[in-house]
């Protein structure tokens, strides 16, 4: 271990931390590319201690006047498949979440919900009935229905002036469940789908 430290923003707890550098290795890939340095840290707080890979690019090695990155945990990323705008939304939610705006993160995924009713089709007016018409055409059911119901009612938390804003906890786990949800309606149900059509196929053949 060296006697260097780095000050960073953990990814997973949120909290600002200040590491000794346990390890360092460093990716070069040739002439036409800078060095990339990637540091091993750990967050300092008790009640976290993660594991963080700070990664920075080397000019004559030196950190260049961009700040460097984590590179793990890496930030979630929503498959390709989920559409563009349920995606910004999605993304938006997160920078609030980083922000720790837990309130603004739960009106943001509360609106990716919304987002996801009208992009498969629900036609009710609000946001209640139109999970109830989703789960009736069999896109979402048992647990799934649970969740995107509950994601409903913190994003009123959110939304709507109660005294609570909402906690870090609720707006970590309404990111997890509204990533579950998206995550099965736009990559897990047509990879079955498609599943499905190959069986048939050679059931037929």
């Amino acid at each position: 271990m060296t006697n260097e430290a780095r000050a960073f923003i953990c990814p997973l707890c949120g909290e600002a931390s200040r590491s000794d550098v346990h390890g360092k290795v460093v990716q070069d890939d040739g002439e036409n590319f800078p060095p990339n340095e990637f540091a091993l840290l750990m967050c300092t707080h008790q009640e976290c201690l993660a594991p963080v890979v700070q990664c920075a690019v080397l000019w004559d090695d030196e950190f260049n006047r961009d700040r460097p990155e984590i590179f793990y945990p890496s930030k979630r990323r929503l498959s390709d498949s989920v559409p563009d705008a349920l995606r910004d939304e999605f993304e938006e939610a997160q920078k609030c979440f980083e922000a720790k705006a837990y309130g603004a993160t739960l009106v943001m995924v509360r609106r990716t919900l919304e987002g996801t009713c009208a992009d498969q089709g629900a036609t009710k007016k609000t946001l209640a009935q139109s999970l109830k018409e989703l789960q009736e055409q069999g896109k979402i059911d048992g647990l799934l229905a649970q969740w995107a119901d509950l994601l409903r009612v913190v994003g009123n938390k959110g939304a709507h002036f109660t005294g609570d804003k909402g906690s870090s906890q609720d707006a970590q786990d309404a990111l997890d469940f509204a990533e579950a949800l998206l995550d099965h309606l736009y990559v897990l149900r047509a990879r079955f789908d498609a599943f499905r059509a190959r069986q048939n196929k050679q059931a037929q053949s």
